[in-house]
This record gives structure tokens, C-alpha cells and sequence, in this order.
């Protein structure tokens, strides 16, 4: 057990006298303006002209902030999975990321909480209302109660780790409740939508394991990316191999098991005649289906496919980048895909049209700006490269 002394309370946990680098600035500077600009857009829209700035009908009642807020969530969940690998599984190996997965997981989660606050109108009245519904049958109300709980916990694993509390029993058990939380918000969370027998598309009983699995794909490339951008030769021979052959190696196997899936659910959706399921066929005129297949998942894994590729880091850097694309167009096709036959009338009449608004699109921004600035102030002010000291 290692812990450090602290008489200044919170405040003195912040390292304030150290200067931040030139990424970390840009890093900042650039998700200041997103947010800023993002921010002022939505806000000034719906004081202008409510939750009718969202392009949203009763054909379409879930538009792209559902699909945004999705990929933020399951992100988070799948880093807090990566942070967990040390400290409830004793995979020593991951420990010198396990810290900056923990606060990229909290940075996520919040950054989708605010898009979710944006889009539903009232954000506080969660606060009461969700857990005074008592709708224990609803999925929906076990992924906001899961979901309240996991950013508790990761902020509480995050202090401890700071503090030099790895290897505590209060440290484990926290781990412990903290990796079964951010397996069941995100499996939660696919039950939303795997339990709608009224939208076929979405019926499924793998939803939850697919939401699981492209979490933890995220935020493999999330943290291969990240760890990309710097230079791996002055390591040690120990976290070289981590960010050289794990982490890649990890990413591609994610990824191929992604791959997997979502070959099994297209050919499952196409051959089925069920009604509902022509989605399916709609879906393969969609840009966006062909931006997830294409650029998001066959391209990074001709890249990764390679040892020699997966070692070279604007390649690691490129894959987990186009993979990122390709998985937050995944969300919106997903959510547009299960709702674009009409509900109980069929595609007789037509498929119902939807493409986001200006207003929606300026959540992208606005949620990547504050992912940006609080990351950065985390790689700047909370000494996350650090790691245990066993």
C-alpha cells in the first residue's frame, strides 16, 4: 500500500505548479471553442424554439443525441473494463494505463451526461424523478440508476488510485463494484433497445453483449490512440510492450470479435421476413452503413492485421481513429435503422425520413469540447501516467 499525505485537502492533490505541454494546451484550447461554440448553439436553439429544433417525429422519436450520448456511455464503460484489468485481475502489465483509463471513463461519462441533460429538456428532475418512478420492470430506470452509481464509484477509484491507494482491500472492493457496475449499465442499456419486440430491428437478445463488446472496443482504440501521440522509445522495456504489442493486439482482436457480430446480425437481419426487418435492406443504401463497415471496421483491421503495422505508431494512431468514426456512425445508424419502418403500420407506406438537424449536430461539438477540456486538465493537473508501485 502506498499513499500520499496530504494536509491541504482536495486542492493539494492538484498539481498546480506544473506547466502543460503543447498537446495538452491545444488539447484544451481546441475543446474550450468546440464547447463554447457548441453550447451557445444548442442552448440559444432551444430557448428559441424548444425540443422542436431536434428533427424528432412520432415515427422518429429517438434522434441523434440518443446515438451521441450512446457512444460516450459505452466508452466509458469499456475503459473503466481496461482500468479494471489491474486491479481486479492482477494483469500487472495494464497498470501503467490503468489511471488514465480511469479519469478518460469519467471524462466520457460526463461528457455524454451532458448531452443527455441537452436533449431531454428538464435534466434535474432525474435527479427525484427516476428513482421516486420506482419502475423496476423498466430497463430504462436500471441504466439511470447503474449508470448514477458507475460515475460515483469511478470518481471513488479515481481518488483512491490518486492517493496511492492501489492495493487496499477498500481499493479492491471498490474495483470489484466499480467493474460489476460498468458491466451492467452498458448491458442495461442494450436491454433499452433489445427488448423492443414493436421495433424488430432492434429485438434481439445479443443487444446487450453487442453494446458490451463495442464499448470495450472504443476504448481500446481510445487509449491506443492516445498512447500513439507519444513517443514509446524512452519507456521501459515492460510498458514499451504495452503500448507496442498489447494494447494493438488488444484493439484487433476487439475488433475482429466486433466484426463477427456485426457480419451475424446484417446476414441475420437480411435473411429474416420478419415484418420490421426490411430496415435491413434500407440500411444498406445508408451512407452511414457503409462509412461503419468500410471506414470504421474493414479498414483498421487490414491495418492492425499486420505485426510489424500494429507496432508503427501512425498506424496504431490512424486505426483507432478510423475505427472511432466508424463506431459513432455505428450509434446513429443503429438508432435511425430501428426506427425507420413506421411503428405498427409497416414499410407499405413508406419508411419514415430522418437526418439530424443543425441543432443536433452541434451536440457533437459541444460533447467532444468538453470531453477535450477535462481530459486535458486531467493529463495536466492529475499526474495520470503515474502508476503502482508494486
Amino acid at each position: 500500500m502506498t499513499t500520499r499525505p496530504n494536509s491541504q485537502g482536495l486542492l493539494g492533490l492538484i498539481d498546480f505548479g506544473k506547466k502543460p505541454d503543447g498537446v495538452t494546451i491545444l488539447m484544451m484550447l481546441g475543446g474550450a471553442i468546440l464547447a463554447g461554440v457548441g453550447l451557445a448553439y444548442v442552448l440559444l436553439q432551444l430557448v428559441l424554439n424548444g425540443h422542436s429544433a431536434f428533427n424528432t417525429s412520432s415515427n422518429v422519436a429517438w434522434g441523434a443525441p440518443i446515438a451521441f450520448y450512446l457512444f460516450f456511455l459505452l466508452t466509458s464503460s469499456g475503459l473503466s473494463v481496461i482500468a479494471s484489468l489491474d486491479t481486479v485481475f492482477g494483469l500487472k502489465v495494464f497498470y501503467p494505463v490503468a489511471k488514465r483509463c480511469m479519469w478518460l471513463s469519467i471524462t466520457t461519462l460526463v461528457a455524454g451526461f451532458s448531452i443527455l441533460a441537452l436533449e431531454i429538456g428538464h435534466p434535474f428532475r432525474m435527479i427525484w424523478a427516476i428513482p421516486m418512478g420506482m419502475q423496476f420492470h423498466s430497463p430504462m430506470w436500471w441504466m439511470g440508476v447503474f449508470y448514477s452509481i458507475d460515475l460515483v464509484l469511478l470518481c471513488v477509484k479515481f481518488y483512491l488510485m490518486h492517493t496511492g491507494e492501489w492495493h487496499t482491500k477498500r481499493a479492491h472492493y471498490v474495483s470489484i463494484a466499480s467493474f460489476t457496475i460498468c458491466i451492467l449499465a452498458p448491458g442495461t442499456l442494450g436491454l433499452v433497445f433489445g427488448m423492443m419486440a414493436m421495433r424488430p430491428a432492434w429485438y434481439s437478445p445479443v443487444m446487450p453483449m453487442y453494446f458490451i463488446l463495442t464499448g470495450f472496443a472504443t476504448a481500446t482504440a481510445f487509449i491506443l490512440f492516445i498512447t500513439s501521440l507519444y513517443e514509446h522509445e524512452d519507456k521501459q522495456a515492460e510498458v514499451k510492450r504495452l503500448y507496442t504489442s498489447v494494447l494493438p493486439r488488444l484493439f484487433f482482436v476487439s475488433l475482429l470479435a466486433v466484426i463477427a457480430m456485426r457480419f451475424g446480425q446484417i446476414i441475420t437481419g437480411l435473411w429474416s421476413n420478419y415484418e420490421g426487418m426490411e430496415a435491413h435492406w434500407h440500411a444498406l443504401r445508408s451512407p452511414l452503413f457503409h462509412v461503419e463497415i468500410w471506414l470504421g471496421f474493414v479498414l483498421p483491421a487490414l491495418l492492425m492485421a499486420s505485426e510489424s503495422r500494429r507496432q508503427y505508431r501512425p498506424f496504431q494512431a490512424l486505426a483507432a481513429l478510423l475505427f472511432g468514426v466508424g463506431i459513432f456512425f455505428a450509434r446513429l445508424e443503429l438508432l435511425i435503422v430501428g426506427q425507420v419502418v413506421p411503428l405498427f403500420k409497416g414499410s407499405f407506406g413508406g419508411y419514415a425520413e430522418y437526418w439530424p438537424s443543425a441543432t443536433e449536430w452541434m451536440l457533437v461539438p459541444a460533447g467532444f469540447g468538453i470531453f477535450y477540456v477535462l481530459y486535458g486538465a486531467g493529463n495536466w493537473l492529475l499526474r495520470l501516467s503515474e502508476t503502482s508501485e508494486q
